[in-house]
């Protein structure tokens, strides 16, 4: 009696799809690079037997006016111990990416407050430099 209307078939545009993966990747590798742009800028000194670290340690930044970072945070020096102290549950070691311009003073307060909280490991970073020929 009555014919039901017909439907067409959907159709999937190709252009639309492409635009939003596009964003996506564009989304991500913005993402991706500010997470290298957050941390602070340090120059390390340089050693000549410079050795990678096999684990994954707990990493604290002293910058050269002697502000800190803990694992890409901001943290003050007054909060520094309790943050380090409740870190110290999860990493075992701790590496220390000081300024080659620090004062000693900011890197022996470091160095003594992971002695008092007894990390297995502290080790110092630095750049590795090619010996001369």
């Amino acid at each position: 009696m009555f014919e039901a209307p017909r439907r067409s078939t959907p159709e999937i545009g190709l252009t639309p799809l492409i635009d939003v993966v596009f964003i996506l990747l564009i989304f991500v590798v913005i993402a991706a690079n500010f997470e290298r742009i957050r941390g602070l800028k340090v120059e390390l000194p340089t050693a000549e037997s410079v050795q990678a670290s096999p684990k994954k340690p707990l990493i604290l930044t002293v910058g050269s006016r002697g502000q800190y970072q803990v694992d890409g945070r901001d943290i003050s020096k007054k909060d520094l111990t309790v943050q380090l102290k409740q870190l110290r549950e999860r990493h075992k070691d701790l590496v220390i990416r000081a300024d080659s311009k620090v004062a000693l003073q900011h890197a022996v307060f470091v160095l003594d407050l992971a002695a008092k909280l007894q990390f297995q490991s502290v080790s110092l970073a630095a750049a590795d430099v090619k010996p001369n020929p």
